[in-house]
């Protein structure tokens, strides 16, 4: 706020009951103030996909509730699962509050808008208020076309929502002062505020509102919770990726790029969410766990090191670079972080080609990426997933044969979402911007549809379309994949520190169903590597649309169902296996999902 705008200092009573909170934790406390404060609904609308289990607030949300309810405000966090019907949609509507406030994607746009405008017939008054990273470039287009909507967050949202809050408490409707904004003028113009700083404390921040855990599925055994909580110990990236956008707006609000929280801060909320909620298994959303440099590898020492010394029980998935651990006494630190209960590490590799690393920007070399996956394997302690783009608007039958050789030498061919990954075009992403120039960019109709692209190499293109949308097509391939990841994540998470009586129950049991599966899984990559230098074969030769068509319909089809049959029946005679140990699954038990967008085939190319 500017020097003239009068600022508004709530005040409340002290609510005796919320004494025994968690130490870090800002608990919810029933506030009265005069004159009374204006209450805030946001509502997370999601389609099937979007969730892993129906409590999984996305973490922005909650970050946006406890930062206000910090400041006294009444926030109610609702999930609305837009794909289950109408009722939904109506149940949405019909919550009392004077804001509601949306995330937008790519896939819940239409439905973002159905509940606004079911809000605005029964509520006229009401303030809508959107935000996401998604389409904040779309900002002034969405409002100019929506009248539903009176503004949009954009960049980090929990002082801009704080200051549009103090100023509706105040009778203020008119946004002007409040920077990272953009917001409907009362003579019907859209303006854009300049941005916000980025918030340079993390630590200062309440972690985020779990309201959702207290109702979490359980496991009847050991009272865990029976799914993955997300958290962020860090905010930023310091890469510089052609098809990521974070950076470009992160770069939009002035500060240190990339923010990490202190060990401390981290493994307090750790500690809260483990004896509070009994959640065990966690999803470290940060761009990656190790940045910035040294001082960022320092920094995960010393967040294991911390859930060593306070005995946590926690199973973890992190993301890292390809580059930045293969230094002398890396290894060491990836074996702490294992100790501390590190399980799934996500690489980002992109490319098997050096041209096209350069392309997205990629740091690491193909050497360096080869080196780190060569050690992940001989350390052999964790699951490891690789990004990967095998498509791309620059990629070529040469570069495919690179990429799935490349592929071929990890033993990562048998991953059909990896193998057949084509690139999702971001609005503002750098790649997104020198298509716009070259004039290979498809702009979709509707701008909260996906913008797509032309390839330079048709032959690549045709390629990529035999692939694209994989899941969507041939429904094999999603559930062969999803008893991949999971039999994966049972071998990994079985190795935690906390479920060494789970392994020592089931022991050679176990380890016979995983020869078993390892052995299946080198097989598959075989025959899934075959088939797709196949299918460049073929387009190499110019065959029909007819032939490659048949081709894809045998191979996902027959071929598929005949894998899909044995990953079945392995995972399945695993989960028997450990379920009859009746020791509990909350801490192993991981089943894997897929965003909306990929599980319906949402074309890229």
């Amino acid at each position: 706020m500017d020097a003239k705008t009068e600022t508004f200092q709530p005040t409340s009573l002290h609510d005796p009951s919320q004494a025994d909170a968690m130490p870090g934790e800002r608990p919810y406390r029933p506030h009265i103030s005069r004159p009374p404060l204006p209450t805030l609904s946001l509502i997370n609308v999601v389609m099937e996909g979007d969730y892993q289990f129906e409590q999984e607030v996305p973490i922005g949300i909650g970050h946006l509730a406890s930062f206000l309810r910090a400041h006294d405000f009444p926030v109610l966090l609702h999930q609305c699962f837009a794909s289950q019907g109408e009722e939904q949609i109506h149940l949405a509507s019909q919550l009392a509050a004077d804001v509601y406030g949306f995330q937008l994607n790519m896939v819940n746009y239409l439905n973002v808008r159905d509940v606004a405008s079911r809000i605005k017939a029964r509520r006229p008054e009401a303030m809508v208020i959107l935000g996401g990273p998604f389409l904040s470039s779309l900002a002034e287009q969405i409002l100019a076309a929506e009248p539903l909507f009176d503004c949009m967050v954009y960049g980090e949202g929990e002082h801009t929502l704080l200051e549009i809050m103090q100023r509706l408490a105040l009778g203020q409707r008119e946004m002007a002062p409040v920077a990272g904004v953009v917001w409907r003028h009362a003579d019907g113009h859209i303006v854009r505020n300049p941005p916000r700083p980025l918030i340079a404390d993390l630590d200062s921040l309440p972690f985020p509102a779990r309201d959702s855990l207290e109702t979490a599925a359980r496991d009847p055994n050991d009272g865990g919770v029976l799914g993955s909580v997300r958290m962020l110990t860090s905010r930023g990236c310091i890469a510089q990726c052609t098809f990521c956008s974070v950076n470009f707006y992160t770069r939009l609000q002035k500060g240190k790029v990339w923010r990490g929280r202190s060990p401390k801060n981290v493994v307090d909320e750790l500690e809260v969410l483990t004896q509070k909620y009994r959640a065990r298994i966690f999803n470290f959303s940060d761009s990656s766990f190790e940045d910035p440099g040294r001082k960022g590898k320092q920094r995960t020492r010393e967040i294991c090191e911390d859930i060593i010394r306070r005995r946590l029980p926690v199973s973890i998935k992190v993301y890292m670079r390809g580059d930045s651990l293969l230094e002398p006494g890396d290894e060491d630190l990836l074996r702490l972080w294992k100790r501390a209960g590190v399980d799934v590490v996500i690489v980002g590799l992109e490319a098997g080609s050096e041209q096209e690393l350069a392309y997205y920007g990629k740091r690491a070399t193909i050497a360096q990426n080869v080196a780190t996956m060569h050690m992940l394997k001989r350390i052999d302690l964790f699951y490891v997933i690789i990004g990967f783009i095998m498509f791309g608007p620059n990629s070529t039958i040469a570069s495919l044969r690179q990429n799935i050789a490349f592929m071929r030498e990890l033993e990562w061919t048998d991953n059909p979402n990896q193998v057949s990954c084509t690139l999702m075009l971001i609005r503002d992403s750098a790649l997104y911007h020198s298509l716009k120039e070259e004039d290979r960019l498809i702009e979709a109709e509707n701008p909260w549809e996906l913008p797509r692209y032309r390839f330079l190499d048709p032959g690549a293109e045709r390629v990529a379309r035999h692939w694209d949308g994989l899941f969507g097509r041939y429904p094999n391939t999603l559930e062969l994949n999803h008893n991949q990841v999971n039999f994966e994540n049972l071998i990994t998470r079985i190795n935690n520190p906390m479920n060494a009586h789970i392994k020592e129950a089931v022991g050679d049991r176990f380890e016979a169903l995983k020869g078993e599966y390892l052995a299946l899984k080198r097989e598959f990559g075989v025959t899934q590597h075959d088939y797709f230098v196949h299918v460049l074969d073929l387009v190499e030769d110019g065959c029909t649309d007819a032939l490659l068509k048949q081709t894809g319909e045998q191979f996902f089809g027959d071929v598929y169902a005949s894998y899909l049959a044995r990953y079945r029946r392995l995972f399945e005679s695993a989960l028997t296996l450990i379920e009859g140990t009746k020791l509990g699954m909350s801490g192993i038990l991981f089943l894997n999902f897929y965003s909306h967008a990929i599980n319906k085939g949402i074309t890229r190319v």
